[in-house]
């Protein structure tokens, strides 16, 4: 009950223009989770498969398909990979 009257009240002054309380910045621990990916490899390792299968496309059939394999490779492994 009493949080629903303080809910009300937050309200009330929020239509009213005043200042609500300031809760405060995040804690550090909350800020770093959030703004910071994990690292990982496979993006690089995408760039280079992908790299391989286009000179693959300009030189040999043979060198096409190895790029080819290590693409899906790449591309599944960073699917796969845990967070």
């Amino acid at each position: 009950m009493a949080e629903e009257q303080n809910q009300n009240q937050q309200a009330q002054k929020a239509q009213k223009g005043q200042q609500l309380p300031d809760k405060g910045p995040p804690s550090k621990g909350v800020q770093g989770q959030a703004l910071q990916p994990s690292t990982s490899y496979w993006p690089f390792a995408l760039a280079v498969a992908l790299s391989i299968l286009l000179l693959g496309v300009i030189t040999s059939p043979v060198v096409l398909a190895v790029g080819a394999v290590l693409t899906a490779a790449a591309v599944i492994a960073w699917g796969l990979e845990h967070r």
